[in-house]
C-alpha cells in the first residue's frame, strides 16, 4: 500500500494536470468564438476619432461589450464633455430641421440639440460635442467603442440593431402625407392607381405598402423629393411630420414664388417614437437618459419645446361633415377641452384618437382649430 502522504502527491499531481487541461482548452474554445462565433461582420471606422484618440483600424460591429458599472458616466465626466453621433447634414452643420439647426447668431439648436444639452446636464459636463455621421451609418458609428459618441440622437426610431440599448421614447410621431395644395387626395384611400414617393428607407417602404392599396409606383429619394412632387413626378410623399414640415418651410423659403404649393393631408399615418442609442453594457448612462426624458416630458418645458420645434402643419380638413366639434380658444388644451365638453380630463385620450389623422402631435392644437369631439 501507498503512505498517505505519497497518495495525497499523487492526487495534487492529476488535479494540476487536469486544471492545466481545462485551461488550454477553456483558452482554445474562447479564441475560436472570436474569430468565428456568429460570423458577424466587421467594419472599418473611417476619419479621425473626436476626442483626440488616434484612428483605429477595422473594428468587431454588434459585439455586445458589458462596461464596469458607472463606468460610462465617469469616462463622460473626466473627458468633460458628452459625445453625441447626429447627423447634422450635408456639408456638415448644415442642419436637419427641426431636430438640429444652425440659428441666425450661428448657435447650434433643435430637438434633438435640445435634448442632448439636458443628457449632458444631468452627466455633470457643461459641454456637447456633435460627431458628425450620415443617417445610415450612425448604428455602426455607436456601436464601435472606438469611433468616439457616447449617445446617438438623430431622429432613430429603435431597432434590433444588436450592440445598441434604446432609451424610452422622447418623441410621438408618425408618417404623414403631403400632396399639392390642388390636389384632391385627402386620405391613404385616395392613392389607389395613383404615383406615391417616399424618404429612402427600408422602414417606410414597408410601412407605405401596408398603408397604401393599388399604388401604382413608390419612389424611393434622399434629395429634391420637394421638386419632384411639384414637378408632378408623384401624386403624394410620405415621410416623417417632424422634417416634412420644417422641409417644406425651408423649400418655400428657396422659392418664394411657389409658397403654399403643399398641402399635408394626413398626419400619424403610423405610430411611431423616437429613442436615445445607447452602447448595450453601459447602463448607468442608459438609466441617466431614461431619467432625464423623464423629467423633461413630465415638465412645461417639453410642452413648449415642441410647439417652438414642430409646430408648421396646418390642421387636416375635417372629411366627416356631420361630426360633432368644437374650436380651440386661447390657453385650450385637449385635456382642458374634454373636460368642459366631456366632463373628465382623462378623455383627451379620446379626443386625439378622433383627431390625430388631423393634428401632427396633441401639443400642436392652435387657437382658432376645430376638434372633433365624441359623438353624443
Amino acid at each position: 500500500m501507498s503512505e498517505p502522504g505519497g497518495s495525497m502527491a499523487a492526487k495534487g499531481c492529476i488535479v494540476v494536470s487536469f486544471l492545466g487541461a481545462l485551461a488550454v482548452i477553456t483558452v482554445a474554445a474562447a479564441m475560436f468564438l472570436l474569430s468565428s462565433g456568429d460570423e458577424r461582420s466587421t467594419k472599418s471606422v473611417a476619419g479621425p476619432v473626436t476626442d483626440g484618440s488616434p484612428t483605429l483600424g477595422p473594428k468587431e460591429v454588434g459585439v455586445q461589450r458589458t462596461a464596469a458599472p458607472g463606468a460610462a458616466l465617469a469616462r463622460i465626466k473626466a473627458r468633460g464633455r458628452l459625445l453625441v453621433a447626429m447627423d447634422t447634414g450635408e456639408p456638415p452643420l448644415s442642419g436637419t430641421p427641426p431636430m438640429f439647426f444652425v440659428d441666425a447668431q450661428g448657435g447650434r439648436d433643435g430637438f434633438d440639440y435640445a435634448l442632448a444639452r439636458k443628457i449632458a446636464d444631468a452627466a455633470g459636463v457643461s459641454d456637447v460635442e456633435l460627431v458628425h455621421v450620415a443617417y445610415s451609418g450612425a448604428e455602426d458609428r455607436l456601436v464601435d467603442p472606438s469611433a468616439g459618441a457616447d449617445v446617438l440622437i438623430s431622429g432613430y426610431s429603435p431597432t434590433e440593431t444588436d450592440g445598441i440599448a434604446w432609451s424610452k421614447p422622447y418623441l410621438e410621431y408618425g408618417l404623414c402625407l403631403v400632396v399639392t395644395a390642388r390636389s384632391g387626395v385627402q386620405t391613404t384611400a385616395d392613392l389607389f392607381g395613383k404615383k406615391v414617393g417616399i424618404f429612402d428607407d427600408d422602414a417606410a417602404a414597408e410601412d407605405v405598402r401596408k398603408l397604401v392599396k393599388g399604388y401604382t409606383a413608390m419612389t424611393r429619394m434622399e434629395n429634391g423629393y420637394w421638386d419632384a412632387l411639384a414637378r408632378g413626378d408623384f401624386d403624394a410623399f410620405i415621410y416623417d411630420y417632424p422634417y416634412a414640415a420644417a422641409e417644406i418651410a425651408g423649400w418655400y423659403a428657396a422659392n418664394p414664388a411657389k409658397a403654399g404649393a403643399f398641402r399635408i393631408a394626413q398626419y400619424n399615418l403610423t405610430d411611431s417614437t423616437y429613442a436615445v442609442g445607447v452602447r448595450a453594457g453601459e447602463a448607468d448612462l442608459l438609466d441617466l437618459v431614461d431619467r432625464t426624458i423623464d423629467t423633461w416630458r413630465g415638465s412645461d418645458g417639453y410642452a413648449q419645446a415642441v410647439k417652438r420645434y414642430l409646430k408648421g402643419g396646418e390642421a387636416a380638413v375635417i372629411t366627416d361633415v356631420a361630426a360633432r366639434k368644437v374650436k380651440v380658444k386661447p390657453g385650450d388644451t385637449l385635456s382642458g377641452i374634454a373636460n368642459r365638453e366631456l366632463g373628465g380630463t382623462a378623455r383627451w385620450k379620446e379626443v386625439w384618437e378622433l383627431n390625430k389623422s388631423r393634428f401632427p402631435n396633441p401639443h400642436l392644437i392652435e387657437v382658432g382649430d376645430e376638434v372633433v369631439l365624441p359623438a353624443g
